[in-house]
């Protein structure tokens, strides 16, 4: 990767933006599953009530003692699609990420992908939730936020317990790909929400940042993903991720 940004401007961006293709798909899998708070101020208003309105199946309720049952597969929100559209005007903007960013496909969270330490990954756990996301791109840096709304606070909680349960670890691997994982650390003061945790991933030729944040049903996923060592075209993570927090919960 050294000698890559030592050959010239137009050969590093291609290695780059080529490593960056790579790891897509990887950034996708690292999206823990998120889901849309219950708030009663502030602009997040609407989205409340959109996903308030929208018919709801109650899970099974567990036995004493007993985790949150993981959902059965039959969809517990129904008309995902439109749930989803009401959504999408609370997300992340190229102008709320940072100058130069560009909007690109909206990530899809991969069901047949495993946690990255290892085990089912949280999509294919609790699969009953409403999902919506962002992507953007600059000359070496691709953003994404994902967020799923579940049916009650009760799965939510589950569903990032499960996710953060799937990082903790030293050593993992995503798409095949060995990669170091860094200890979780809480950043509720920094972006927010009930519960908001940080990791570093790092593997041959990419570093990501993850940060998953809780709040009510909501579970939101920012994936911060640059070619190994960084990137100057990296915005404040913590900045971000705390206005679109703020954006979509309040």
């Amino acid at each position: 990767m050294l000698a890559s940004l030592t050959a010239g401007p137009s050969r590093r961006t291609l290695v780059v933006m080529k490593k960056l293709a790579a790891m897509a798909t990887a950034a996708v899998a690292l999206v823990a599953v998120a889901g849309c708070a219950q708030t009663t101020s502030g602009t997040a208003e609407p989205v409340a009530r959109t996903v308030a309105a929208t018919p709801v199946v109650p899970p099974p309720a567990a036995a004493a003692g007993e985790a949150p049952p993981a959902s059965t597969g039959t969809p517990g929100i129904r008309d995902f699609e439109a749930a989803a559209d009401g959504l999408r005007p609370f997300l992340l903007t190229e102008a709320e990420v940072g100058p130069g960013f560009t909007s690109i496909a909206e990530p899809k969270p991969d069901p047949s992908a495993p946690a990255v330490c290892g085990g089912q990954g949280v999509v294919a756990r609790f699969p009953d939730a409403v999902r919506v996301g962002v992507a953007f791109e600059s000359a070496s840096v691709r953003v994404q936020e994902a967020v799923s709304v579940y049916p009650d606070q009760t799965t939510a909680q589950a569903a990032y317990d499960h996710s953060v349960a799937g990082l903790d670890c030293g050593q993992g691997s995503i798409g095949g790909k060995p990669v170091v994982v860094t200890p979780g650390e809480d950043l509720r003061v920094d972006v927010g929400g009930t519960q908001a945790t940080g990791w570093r991933v790092g593997g041959e030729g990419f570093d990501i940042l993850l940060i998953s944040v809780h709040r009510d049903e909501v579970v939101m996923t920012f994936t911060w993903l640059t070619p190994e060592g960084g990137s100057p075209d990296l915005p404040d993570p913590l900045v971000v991720t705390r206005g679109a927090v703020q954006k979509l919960v309040g």
